[in-house]
């Protein structure tokens, strides 16, 4: 499916984000995932799986508007999740009712595709933004894939160096339902809002503290 005209702000729910906005439904958290067209959950971060099963229909009572997101990220791509389970998580997944999944790069999506959702190819880069080539390969192998979504997060160190990704943006963004391509760190800061102006239609911010290193702060 093409890329639509809206932009999305999926705001990140973490135990203490979730927590807050159901005990206090007037808060700042509250407010903050209100404003978000999709929800991420970071199942992750929530230590304690019992808590999983109901996890998704907790956020849709705070915000029954937002789509909801599962995400499982592992250590090595900037989440908690231990790296030598990575091959459980797509299971993990299954029936929690959910709009969209992230996948990593380089998973086997056979078994993704078989949950019936949307799914999100994502590819984290720490040390570097990738060349236009590089990134046109992603982009290809998700198209490939036939994976709804196409997500790039790169690392800058300078502000110049978020240019190949507005570029890509360009290129790929209407292929996809949902597209991001930013940097992080402090010097791409400012990519998580011009990538929407140069063709992507996805960005992600914090509610409270940032889980990734210049992300916007939806409480501020």
């Amino acid at each position: 499916m093409p890329q639509s005209e809206l932009k999305f702000i999926a705001g990140l729910i973490s135990p203490d984000v979730l927590q807050n906005a159901e005990k206090n439904p007037l808060g700042a958290e509250m407010a903050a995932i209100k404003k978000c067209s999709i929800l991420e959950i970071r199942y992750d971060l929530f230590n304690n799986k019992d808590e999983w099963e109901n996890l998704s229909q907790r956020v849709y009572e705070l915000n029954p508007k937002a789509l909801r997101l599962g995400t499982i990220r592992l250590k090595k791509d900037g989440g908690a999740y231990e790296n030598e389970k990575a091959t459980e998580r797509i299971a993990l997944f299954t029936g929690k009712n959910l709009d969209w999944i992230d996948i990593e790069r380089g998973v086997d999506f056979s078994q993704a595709k078989k949950l019936g959702v949307k799914i999100i190819c994502s590819w984290h880069i720490f040390d570097r933004v990738p060349n236009e080539r590089e990134l046109d390969e992603f982009a290809e192998e998700c198209l490939v894939l036939k994976t709804e979504g196409c997500k790039v997060a790169a690392m800058a160190h300078s502000k110049n160096d978020s240019e190949p990704l507005y570029s890509f943006a360009k290129r790929y963004g209407k292929s996809f339902e949902l597209f991001a391509a930013f940097a992080m760190g402090e010097e791409g800061k400012e990519s998580r809002l011009r990538s929407l102006d140069e063709g992507a239609n996805l960005t992600y911010s914090a509610i409270g503290n940032a889980l990734a290193p210049g992300q916007y702060n939806l409480l501020v």
